[in-house]
This record gives structure tokens, C-alpha cells and sequence, in this order.
């Protein structure tokens, strides 16, 4: 059979008019040709006058079943992107290092001092807290100190105490610093320093200098240097009476007991107590116990008797 015939037949074979069984018995035939005498494809394709044209779809389709890849590959989204994520996450990591170094250089200083703000000494030592408005309070061992009010701004500095604590009361004519809603009574003072008691037993105020207010509903008294103040339930009012203004304060300067306390226990209290001192442990007595007594607000002196007990540096200042 000659090539041209040959050529014919392919034509036919690939015609969409032709029946699937012509399309079977030419297939027979060329099957049974020698392969010299069979067209090659371009003659096929030049033989063909029809303007093929395939979609995307399909000539993709045929693409990858000839090479295994795609001749149009799917355009994700820039969101789904690594490139996009990578940049992203770039932009997020240098965001907050900015936000980082700002706040520790001082640029931006977060209000410690903001309404709802808590301050709590969850450790055997005192703990002392400075307020933006140069306040210094004592915390005790377990009070709370929750400030209530926005001290540049609000009119009143108000405070809620929660245990027992000592107050250094900045001065500010303008602004009155209030300790309310701690027990039986609220305290209203310009500048002073004394010490409160707010638990559940016991209400107790000392004045040790200035000048302060006691309030309870509609009954209030002012209270004088030297003078302390409760307020009786049963007769629902208030009983001053002079005090030992020292005494009442002392246990800010007292020694503390320890029996057989775990060192590493210790070391927590003083590192969150003074976290600006970044203290370190020698991990060689992390396990050990101490059995004596510290300062109650005197770190120098309580690494120094740490120090005695061992014979050796155990706790560190940062150099």
C-alpha cells in the first residue's frame, strides 16, 4: 500500500465522523503494514487542513502527561506565598524588636501606674513598689496593692490595699492620694507616710508623720502624727488612741527566720524582688537548704550572710 493511500487512512482514523468500528478496521490495517511504509506524524499533521486549536485545559492535560509537569501551574494567592510569609514574618520580628528596644531605651514607657493595675509580694522578704508619682510603698509578705486611678491624669490618686503595707506618701497638693475600699475605713491624705492593715481580722491604721483622714460613710475623723486608728464595728465609730509609731513599722527592718529553707526559694524571693540586679545562683547549691535569719529589706546584707553560711560565693550580682 503507498504512503499516500497510507496517509488517507490516518486522515480517516482520526476524523471524528468515522464509526468506531471503521475506526477498529483501519486500525487493523495499519497494524499490519511494515513500519517504513507508514507516515510519519508532519505528514499527517500537513495533510490535515482543519485549524486545531486545544484550551488551556487540554493542552496542559497532554503537557503533563508528556513531561510530568505543568504548562500553566495554579498562581496561589500572594497570602499563600512562602516568599510572602517570609517577608511577613520579617516585617512582624522587626516590628516588635523596634517595640523592644523602644520601651527599654525609655522612648516608650508603659504606665505601670495604669487604673487596675496589682502589685502583690508573693515572698517572705518586704517588697517595695516606687509609684510614677515618687510614692514608695512596703508590701508585706502576701499583700496587694491595686491601683485604681491614672495618676497623670485623674484628679484623685486612688489605691486599694489588701494585706498590710507601709506608705511614703509624695506630696502633691492637687492630688490627694485616697486608699479606699480596704476594710472598715478609707484613708485620704496629701503627704504622709504610715502603715495599714487590711485583712480580715484586723483594721489598723498608724500615722507616723503628716497628716491623714479616716472615713467611714458619713463618719470621719483626722488622724495626727503618732496616733492610730480603727474603727468598731459595734459602735460604729472610730477609736484613736496613741501608738508606738516604731513598733508598728518595724517588721519592715526585722530579721526573718528561716528553717531549713530551700535555697533555690530563696534565691526566686530576692531575683523577683530585685530583678534589676540579675542575680545569679552557683547551680553547685541549687539543692541546698538554710537554716538562720535575713534582713527583711536589705539585700546586700542577706547576700552577705548567704555568702557566710557557705563559705563561698553562692548568689551573684550582675557585673
Amino acid at each position: 500500500m503507498r504512503k499516500e493511500e497510507l496517509t488517507l487512512l490516518y486522515k480517516k482514523f482520526l476524523s471524528p465522523e468515522t464509526s468506531d468500528r471503521d475506526r477498529a478496521l483501519i486500525l487493523t490495517i495499519l497494524q499490519d503494514c511494515d513500519e517504513q511504509d507508514l507516515p510519519n506524524f508532519e505528514d499527517v499533521l500537513n495533510s490535515e487542513n482543519r485549524n486545531i486549536v486545544l484550551n488551556d485545559h487540554k493542552s496542559d492535560e497532554i503537557f503533563t502527561s508528556i513531561t510530568g509537569e505543568k504548562l500553566y501551574p495554579a498562581v496561589k494567592p500572594i497570602w499563600k506565598r512562602k516568599v510572602f510569609l517570609r517577608a511577613a514574618a520579617a516585617l512582624i520580628i522587626t516590628g516588635f524588636s523596634i517595640l523592644f528596644y523602644l520601651n527599654n531605651t525609655g522612648i516608650i514607657s508603659p504606665n505601670h501606674n495604669k487604673p487596675e493595675s496589682n502589685f502583690e509580694n508573693t515572698t517572705k522578704f518586704v517588697k517595695q513598689i516606687k509609684l510614677n508619682d515618687g510614692s514608695t510603698i512596703s508590701l508585706k509578705q502576701g499583700a496587694k496593692l491595686l491601683v485604681l486611678s491614672d495618676f497623670t491624669k485623674d484628679t484623685i490618686r486612688r489605691v486599694q490595699l489588701i494585706g498590710e503595707a507601709f506608705f511614703e506618701i509624695s506630696k502633691n497638693p492637687k492630688k490627694a492620694f485616697v486608699v479606699e475600699n480596704s476594710g472598715a475605713f478609707d484613708v485620704r491624705v496629701l503627704g504622709t507616710a504610715f502603715n495599714l492593715i487590711n485583712t480580715p481580722h484586723k483594721n489598723l491604721l498608724v500615722l507616723n508623720h503628716g497628716k491623714v483622714q479616716v472615713k467611714n460613710g458619713l463618719k470621719q475623723v483626722i488622724i495626727l502624727p503618732g496616733q492610730k486608728a480603727a474603727f468598731d464595728k459595734t459602735k460604729q465609730s472610730f477609736e484613736v488612741s496613741p501608738t508606738d509609731t516604731v513598733e508598728s513599722s518595724n517588721w519592715i527592718n526585722n530579721l526573718l527566720a528561716f528553717d531549713r529553707e530551700p535555697i533555690q526559694k530563696i534565691f526566686s524571693d530576692l531575683n523577683s524582688l530585685y530583678p534589676e540586679q540579675r542575680l545569679r545562683l552557683n547551680e553547685k547549691f541549687e539543692a541546698e537548704i538554710f537554716t538562720g535569719y535575713l534582713p527583711s529589706n536589705d539585700l546586700d546584707k542577706s547576700l552577705e550572710i548567704l555568702n557566710r553560711a557557705f563559705n563561698t560565693t553562692i548568689i551573684y550580682k550582675h557585673q
